[in-house]
């Protein structure tokens, strides 16, 4: 059912026009927020703690920007059909300071669900670096193929999340990019790491490759520059430091805070534009945010 849905969808956007395709992910994104209860009441708990001080209105109002948002983004991939001819872009230096690292290192970049991470990638690509990414599985090898297509048909080359091992590795002692989605919360089995003022787990993978290997590692963001248009800014922070200290796992939370920290400042400059539907800080975590 998911892979035809995303056939049906994926066809009819890429056959309607920009502001139609838009306006109908709006719809979607609000009906989404009105009708399923539990997708809002998760991202209003989560928007306690990135907006402490905001009234319940505008957390409200972010939050259902955030479902639109995240359909603005599906629209954007859609359409993109593994192709990247009209994409848009600000980067500023970033690409020129990646590339500064490039040719000493490798970097494992790390994103989360914000704004729209597949520009993002596509944007690398058209500076000319290469650029390996984790794909995560939906269930259904149909789907899997046409998502993981898309983005190869892009320059990616595209990893399923469940047959990593040293190939994971290579693209960084090539001196390449790595790309790890962070916002995965791990409860248990995660780095313990503050977050908007609270403790959330999230993975060490980034980490602990970074350290492994030597490389870089430079969390990301691309936010839409404005609504209802596909053009993206990109951010970076390439302040983190890898240099092992001898403690692996101090080092590994270190870092890891590191990222979190800077994605906590992209995320207070576009609260709007992260999509996190899950629970992200563990239960109780809210008390202080009413």
């Amino acid at each position: 059912m998911q892979y035809l849905l995303w056939v049906v969808l994926t066809s009819f956007l890429r056959r309607t026009p920009p502001a139609v395709a838009y306006a109908f992910a709006t719809f979607c994104g609000r009906f989404a927020f009105a009708c399923m209860p539990r997708l809002r009441q998760t991202t209003l708990r989560n928007y306690r703690h990135v907006l402490p001080s905001a009234s319940p209105g505008l957390r409200r109002t972010v939050a259902r920007q955030s479902v639109e948002n995240y359909c603005h983004y599906l629209v954007d991939f859609a359409r993109m059909d593994g192709r990247a001819t009209h994409l848009e872009y600000r980067a500023g230096d970033a690409f020129e300071r990646l590339r500064c690292i490039t040719r000493q290192r490798g970097a494992v970049i790390v994103p989360m669900h914000f704004g729209n991470w597949d520009a993002g990638a596509a944007a690398a690509i058209r500076e000319g670096f290469a650029l390996t990414v984790v794909g995560d599985l939906f269930g259904d090898p149909r789907l899997d193929r046409a998502v993981f297509g898309a983005r190869e048909r892009l320059g990616l080359r595209v990893l399923p999340s469940n047959q990593l091992g040293p190939s994971l590795l290579r693209p960084l002692r090539e001196r390449g990019l790595l790309a790890l989605l962070l916002d995965k919360p791990s409860p248990g089995t995660g780095v313990p790491v503050p977050f908007f003022g609270q403790c959330v787990e999230v993975p060490g993978g980034p980490a602990r490759i970074a350290l492994a290997t030597g490389a870089a590692i430079v969390p990301v963001a691309f936010p839409r520059v404005a609504r209802g248009h596909p053009a993206i800014r990109v951010l970076a922070d390439f302040s983190i430091e890898t240099t092992p200290t001898g403690d692996r796992e101090a080092d590994i939370r270190r870092i890891t805070a590191a990222v979190m920290a800077a994605h906590e400042r992209f995320i207070r400059a576009y609260p709007e534009q992260w999509y996190m539907f899950r629970e992200m800080w563990p239960p109780g975590a809210h008390e202080g945010h009413r």
